[in-house]
C-alpha cells in the first residue's frame, strides 16, 4: 500500500463544516478530508464531491457551516498499511454506494497514515 499512499488532509473530528470547506478550498487536489480523534485515529471521512453538493443546495451553507462536519461525513474505510493492493481493491468494492471513496491507511494501532485513491488502485491493477 505504501506506493499508493498519499498524505491525508486531516482535521479534528470536532471540526465544523465551515472549517472543512476552508480546507477543501485551500487544498484543491484533495478528494477527501479525514476527521481524526485526539490519537490520530480516523473517525469520519468527508468526501469532497458529496460534501460540496450538500453545501451548495438551497440554504446548504447556512444550514451546515457552523455545525459539526461529522453530520455530513461517512464512516472511514480503513485498510492496514501492510494489505496487498488487490485486498484493498476488494475492500473498496464492499459497499456499492461508496466504491470510489478514498481508503484510509492506518498503522498497527489504527492511526491515520494517509489515504489511497481507489482510482489509483484501479489504474495500477489494470496494467
Amino acid at each position: 500500500m505504501s506506493e499508493f499512499t498519499l498524505p491525508a488532509v486531516t482535521l479534528p473530528r470536532t471540526a465544523t463544516a465551515g472549517e472543512v470547506l476552508t480546507v477543501l478550498n485551500a487544498e484543491t487536489g484533495a478528494t477527501s478530508v479525514v476527521l481524526v480523534d485526539e490519537r490520530q485515529r480516523p473517525s469520519f471521512t468527508v468526501d469532497r464531491t458529496r460534501f460540496l453538493l450538500q453545501l451548495s443546495g438551497a440554504y446548504g451553507h447556512a444550514l451546515h457551516a457552523r455545525r459539526p462536519a461529522a453530520r455530513l461525513a461517512d464512516p472511514p474505510r480503513p485498510v492496514p498499511r501492510t494489505v496487498p493492493a488487490i485486498a484493498a481493491l476488494r475492500a473498496a468494492g464492499a459497499e456499492d454506494e461508496r466504491v470510489y471513496d478514498d481508503l484510509v491507511v492506518v498503522d498497527e494501532v489504527g492511526r491515520c497514515l494517509g489515504i489511497v485513491r481507489v482510482a489509483d488502485l484501479i489504474r495500477a491493477m489494470s496494467r
